[in-house]
């Protein structure tokens, strides 16, 4: 009887492999959208007109403004708030990794890393207790406890 489910497990197999490969032939080729833009540069705040103002002046959102002069609007989200709200990267500059919504007008981060001194360091927030790592401030998600901030240079 043990030989007979080896078979069949032995042929669910092959079927789900054969399924994976038919959608990943269909899947089609990556497209220019798909990839991601990492751009290094200065976070800078944009009013209702999108242009750059005072991060004081209630901005109506966040940009990185990258070392060509290019500005890349950031869409809203815990990342971007974390960018504005933690005192100790106001004034850093970033390397953001960022992934296109609407054809270049507005970016999702999908990475932030923050520069000084010419090095490239990774951030974030840690539970010591429930050994949790997260990517905004504020209490650990499962305990409630406070999170600590870390930073540590990226590896390459």
């Amino acid at each position: 009887m043990s030989g007979e489910v080896s078979k069949r497990r032995v042929a669910a197999a092959g079927r789900a492999a054969a399924v994976a490969l038919v959608l990943l032939a269909h899947s089609g080729p990556a497209t220019s959208g798909d990839k991601n833009l990492v751009v290094s540069g200065r976070l800078v705040c944009l009013g209702a007109n999108l242009k750059e103002t005072s991060c004081e002046d209630a901005p109506a959102r966040l940009a990185l403004k990258a070392d060509t002069g290019r500005l890349h609007a950031l869409a809203a989200g815990d990342a971007a708030n974390t960018l504005l709200q933690e005192k100790r990267l106001q004034t850093r500059q970033f390397r953001l990794t960022l992934r296109s919504l609407d054809g270049g007008k507005t970016f999702q981060i999908v990475k932030t890393q923050l520069i000084r001194a010419g090095k490239v360091y990774d951030f974030h927030y840690f539970c010591e207790i429930c050994n949790i790592t997260t990517y905004a401030p504020g209490p650990c998600m499962c305990c409630r406890a406070p999170t600590e901030y870390r930073e540590a240079p990226a590896e390459t």
